[in-house]
């Protein structure tokens, strides 16, 4: 076998060709294939197969993302353009594909514009980025501290190294935004809207329909608003001035909260939804959910969510707090009890899990600060009684050993109890913090049709319950998840009733791609005064300003309060332990964000196949390879045969991978003409829109 030094050709006859049948090159740029080589092909361990000659192809996998960026025409010949190996599976891309490109966008529930609020965080604007934040998450500040992290696992800049601290960039924006902008109320459209829950899911509903002229009303049952980002999060981890502050700038859009107002006692639910247009249930979920064992109901068992609120809303001057506190469960609030527990006096604190160490559903860094603070944990156990003293307290818990066994309905092996594994851990309290349920007495019996086996009504995929007037969101219907899925799905049952309440459809979300103009990518530009909606290209001309330290720096660590200042064994509950990254960190974590929302576009009839691109690409996302080697797998049209039609035989297709492309802009200032463009996508915004005019420079 030989191959082509020009193209790769590979010719499987006893002598080379007097031409090469794919570049034409001559018999001289053909070299015989080492024995080990031709192994390999035959074997199929190499990507030196070509179509052309019948060898198999193994397409590349989609998940890559390749997306063909133009047809070239090769009648300039090329030496590079590649006529062997693996067929890709391309995209030709629209609009829709290029927002579904940024993935910490799409991963988030609440498709908070992500990208777009880090780059204006590395341009110095943190009042903007914390106003681009509320426009789809109405708790920045607060989420900027205990958010799920769901765009952070989707981040692409984990190809690379680590995803973007997205959570704690989230916060900077909050820290530093100086002064904030007001809402105003728009005029009333003449309809009201009652919302039960003054927690994330009931405030984002109730921030989307006063925007819209509904003159809304909170009713929360408890004495203190934001459900349980004030009840359940200890305040270590969420001061309550960061709540407050948010919850005023949503009110000031003229919601009338009602605290301390529980639906069916103080208001009947008939009332209520009697003297409103519409009604929301977003009651979360107030009940908790018992262990079902012997002994539960000992003096010193307490429910973790119990367990919170007593200390979280005053409701008890001395909440007792054992010596060796045992809390099962490995969910947020256990890991909230296990580190409560030490700073109320408690001398041991253990967390048992009846999964492992792999599927625990908090994230590394929790188990790290919770060990560092003393917690012990163990995994693959469960409870199956607890035990009273000789005066009848509690005075310890049996725990079974489990093992793995077949997969549940979650896709998660099962774990199984072990013969004989029993063993007790003596201790003066238990808490158990299993999960919580809806508490559905707020309504009388009979007055939806039908109700699930929680004893939820049921909804459609609009929110919409059997009762033309009342819809449901957030943790109410779909059990606990994270406050930022109960945002977006409210969000989304607000947009609902709107359309119900006005009979206006839910406009179709519109794009646009605008091109960065290439003098932006290596000319600084100072810091600009316009507003959200007229940001363009900012952080992109520091791209090659900054050079290879954006894609060499690592994560950030996130500054924590000193173990021996966090209050441990002195009930001190209140001192917050992550410190927030100061500015400097903030702008070095910020600018390691891959800017997702801009992509890399070819003029196919200006490039003349240089392959400057290629070589330059620090990468190597982008190819010039033969059309035989694409097709496309998000239309019915045969690309190659167009292109063939259109350019001829030999038309090159150019691709890139936008999953490995790190933005850098390298390619685009070396183009020798100038047919490399980088195109900014942002979502068009809508008319209700606030932010639209927005004038803020913030400090730094």
């Amino acid at each position: 076998m030989f191959r082509c030094r020009i193209c790769g050709y590979i010719e499987t006859g006893e002598a080379q060709p007097a031409e090469c049948p794919s570049c034409g090159a001559s018999s001289d740029r053909f070299v015989p294939l080492t024995s080990d080589e031709v192994s390999e092909i035959i074997s199929g361990r190499t990507s030196y197969g070509v179509v052309s000659q019948d060898q198999t192809e193994t397409p590349v996998d989609d998940t890559r993302r390749i997306r063909l960026l133009a047809f070239v025409s090769s009648e300039m010949f090329s030496p590079f353009t590649q006529h062997s190996g693996a067929r890709y599976a391309v995209y030709t891309g629209d609009q829709r594909w290029f927002a579904d490109n940024i993935p910490c966008q799409k991963a988030c529930p609440s498709h908070t514009d992500i990208s777009r609020y880090i780059a204006l965080i590395a341009d110095g604007r943190y009042a903007d980025s914390f106003e681009l934040n509320r426009e789809n998450n109405v708790f920045p500040g607060c989420l900027g501290r205990m958010c799920a992290r769901p765009c952070e696992t989707a981040c692409r800049r984990q190809v690379v190294d680590q995803p973007i601290g997205i959570c704690y960039l989230k916060r900077v924006a909050s820290d530093y935004r100086g002064e904030t902008r007001r809402d105003v109320a728009p005029p009333p459209n003449g309809k009201t809207v009652g919302i039960i829950g003054s927690g994330a899911a009931g405030m984002s509903a109730a921030r989307q329909l006063a925007r819209l002229g509904y003159r809304v009303t909170v009713y929360e049952a408890m004495p203190v608003p934001s459900g349980m980002m004030w009840a359940g999060v200890p305040e270590w981890r969420l001061p309550r001035d960061v709540i407050m502050e948010e919850i005023e700038l949503i009110l000031d859009l003229g919601i009338d909260l009602r605290l301390n107002t529980k639906i069916g006692e103080d208001i009947p639910f008939q009332e209520l939804v009697d003297s409103h247009d519409a009604v929301v249930i977003a009651a979360g979920n107030q009940a908790v959910t018992p262990v079902r064992i012997p002994g539960e109901d000992l003096p010193g068992v307490v429910p973790g969510l119990t367990f919170l609120e007593e200390i979280n809303l005053n409701l008890v001057p001395d909440v007792f707090v054992g010596k060796r506190v045992v809390t099962v469960g490995g969910g947020f609030t256990s890991m909230d009890c296990i580190r409560t527990v030490l700073r109320m006096g408690a001398e041991q604190s253990i967390m048992t899990y009846r999964r492992s160490a792999h599927e625990i559903p908090v994230d590394a860094l929790e188990v790290e600060e919770a060990e560092l603070e003393g917690c012990e944990i163990m995994y693959m156990v469960s409870p199956t009684r607890c035990i009273a003293g000789e005066d009848g307290h509690v005075a310890g818990i049996e725990f079974v050993r489990n093992e793995l066994g077949p997969p549940d309905a979650s896709g998660r092996r099962r774990p199984e109890p072990v013969a004989g594994s029993e063993f007790i851990i003596e201790c003066d309290q238990v808490i158990i913090a299993i999960g919580q349920y809806q508490d559905n007495s707020f309504f009388p019996d009979g007055f939806f049709p039908e109700v699930d086996r929680r004893g939820v009504p049921h909804v459609d995929a609009e929110g919409r319950t059997a009762h033309p007037k009342v819809f449901a969101c957030g943790d109410y219907v779909t059990n606990p998840l994270n406050f930022i899925s109960a945002i977006g799905d409210a969000k989304r049952v607000a947009a609902h009733v709107h359309e119900a309440l006005s009979g206006t459809p839910i406009p179709v979300p519109d794009f646009e791609i605008t091109r960065v103009p290439i003098e932006d990518l290596h000319t600084p530009n100072p810091l600009m005064a316009e507003g959200v909606a007229e940001w363009s290209t900012s952080s992109m001309s520091r791209r090659l300003r900054w050079g290879d330290n954006y894609t060499s720096l690592q994560r950030q660590i996130m500054p924590t309060l000193p173990l021996q200042e966090r209050g441990l064994f002195a009930d001190e509950t209140t001192l917050e332990v992550e410190l927030g990254y100061p500015k400097p960190v903030g702008f070095d974590e910020a600018k390691r964000c891959l800017q997702c929302q801009l992509n890399i576009f070819i003029d196919g009839d200006r490039c003349i196949l240089c392959n400057g691109c290629v070589d330059i690409c620090p990468v190597g996302v982008i190819e010039m390879i033969s059309t035989d080697r694409i097709y496309s797998i998000d239309n019915d049209v045969e690309l190659a045969e167009l292109a063939r039609a259109e350019l001829g035989t030999n038309a090159v297709a150019m691709i890139i991978d936008e999953i490995a492309c790190i933005r850098c802009g390298a390619c685009v200032e070396w183009c020798p003409t100038e047919c490399l463009t980088m195109e900014h996508y942002r979502p068009v915004p809508l008319p209700s829109r606030e932010s639209t005019d927005l004038a803020i420079v913030a400090d730094g």
